[in-house]
């Protein structure tokens, strides 16, 4: 009998010692991902180019194996504020801090230090990937008309595959999302400016890599370059000139998705600089395609669950 491809489970749980088994359970860590992308033999293939005594392949060996996770959750918030989402977890894989303010929020910021990893369990109809010690990065994307997500990218280190009972799941924790709209997505504003937009992307920008020497077998943080970009209506010039922002001056940027505690999210940042802006047309309505990076700051941006 075959194996169905939709019935896939997700088990993510923080590793306390890096890279050492946590046993993630169906009941407390399954995530619910859409549009799961998972390659589960990187590495670098060594060629032998031993001599020959004629023609022919000789093989390569495998090393550095590692494993690769792209997918999606939906941005939703825990259904209380104060409380952590059940997209935690992940968000804390990719170096960024959580913050929890008991009844009120729940904040991410970037850290330089102390970077947290995931044990990951990856389960198709009882075939499963053992990958620990991931890392990665996290975009937050904001179309308009469509419900908000979450991509993680993580890279993880392989450990095994093996056949074991299909888990059950509890995803009660996994709050249903908004679609953004005018009505759901109240504030956006970029250096103090309201303004009408849509595509709203904040990508968090971390760079990991494969790093192994003699007694060290780890995925490593290499970088955090971050950047912002989204698609907004032009104002008039003597409103707002937003061509003049990428003279490199720090600007701010808010957005507050959702209106009921326990649902909010908010993107902030206080470094935001703009480094392009180019007319569009959308449905015959002039508009701006802005990118942007986000600079060094204390913190480059917070995200926060309210």
């Amino acid at each position: 009998m075959g194996i169905r491809f939709e019935r896939k489970v997700v088990l993510a749980k923080i590793e306390t010692t890096y890279g050492t088994d946590p046993t993630p359970t169906g009941a407390a860590n399954a995530v619910l991902l859409r549009g799961v992308d998972i390659d589960i033999a990187q590495g670098e293939r060594l060629p032998r180019d031993v001599l020959r005594t004629g023609l022919g392949q000789l093989g390569t060996l495998l090393f550095g194996r590692r494993v690769t996770l792209t997918a999606t959750v939906d941005l939703a918030g825990s259904g209380a504020a104060g409380t952590a989402p059940a997209w935690g977890p992940l968000m804390r894989a990719c170096a960024l801090a959580e913050t929890v303010t008991a009844g009120t929020r729940v904040d991410y910021t970037p850290v330089d230090q102390g970077f947290e990893s995931v044990a990951i369990y990856f389960n198709l109809e009882g075939s499963r990937t053992i990958l620990l010690g991931c890392r990665g990065s996290a975009k937050l994307m904001l179309p308009k008309g469509k419900l908000p997500q979450i991509q993680f990218s993580l890279t993880g280190l392989w450990v095994s595959d093996t056949s074991v009972a299909y888990p059950s799941q509890t995803l009660t924790a996994w709050k249903d999302p908004l679609p953004v709209s005018k009505a759901n997505t109240p504030t956006f504003t970029i250096d103090g400016q309201a303004v009408q937009g849509s595509n709203v992307e904040l990508d968090g920008g971390l760079q990991v890599g494969y790093r192994e020497l003699i007694n060290l077998r780890e995925i490593v943080v290499e970088d955090r370059l971050p950047t912002f970009s989204a698609t907004i209506e032009e104002l008039p010039l003597a409103t707002k000139n937003f061509f003049a922002l990428m003279s490199g001056a720090n600007v701010a940027l808010a957005l507050t998705h959702g209106t009921v505690a326990g649902n909010i999210i908010q993107l902030a940042s206080s470094t935001l600089q703009v480094q392009d802006v180019k007319r569009a047309e959308d449905q015959k309505m002039a508009m701006l395609n802005i990118t942007a990076m986000l600079k060094v700051g204390s913190p480059d941006f917070t995200i926060s669950a309210l």
